[in-house]
């Protein structure tokens, strides 16, 4: 649907060198906590600042402003990237016009896009991994190509799957890492 009125409000992008300048309040506003920086130690495996993508969708209304309403986080560990903080502006719904949420819903909404978005720049791995408790995340995270594993939370949408050994070796081996 490139080109519809909706893709000409909403941007999906990577900002470089993070999203802390866009997407700090809108996460703060949905976790309650401090926006992920990019930086070593923030989990207790590697995480070089190198090692983040980080995506926000803005939308620009029809009064002209422009507001980050999406933000999501994936971590580069080895072979796969960890997938966290997805987090969608609560009132985003409600207020854009009625047009462009249809063509959302249809289209899988917010989080759904945004990952569709991730997807065509982070494929150069074997998995995504996500870890899950929310069961309306969850749902949009199941159409969006993830399964559940055998371990409570952890998710997983495979790329490149490598023999059933040696993926659950690796499930279980981001499952160490704890939440992310």
């Amino acid at each position: 649907m490139a080109g519809s009125p909706l893709d000409e409000r909403l941007r999906i992008f990577r900002p470089l060198p993070d999203a802390s300048k866009l997407a700090s309040q809108l996460f703060l506003e949905s976790f309650g906590a401090a926006f992920p920086v990019p930086r070593e130690g923030s989990l207790p495996i590697p995480t070089p600042p190198s090692a983040w993508r980080q995506y926000v969708a803005t939308y620009r209304w029809p009064a002209g402003a422009e507001e980050t309403v999406g933000f999501c986080n994936w971590i580069r560990y080895r072979d796969v990237y960890l997938q966290g903080g997805m987090c969608v502006r609560r009132t985003f719904y409600r207020h854009m016009p009625r047009e462009h949420f249809r063509e959302l819903q249809q289209r899988g909404g917010l989080a759904q896009m945004m990952m569709a978005a991730a997807e065509r720049e982070l494929n150069d791995c074997v998995a995504w991994f996500g870890f899950c408790g929310d069961p309306k995340a969850l749902a949009v995270d199941l159409r969006a190509g993830y399964v559940k594993t055998s371990l409570p939370y952890i998710i997983v949408k495979w790329f490149n799957p490598p023999p059933e050994a040696e993926r659950q070796r690796l499930i279980e081996d981001v499952a160490k890492v704890g939440p992310f």
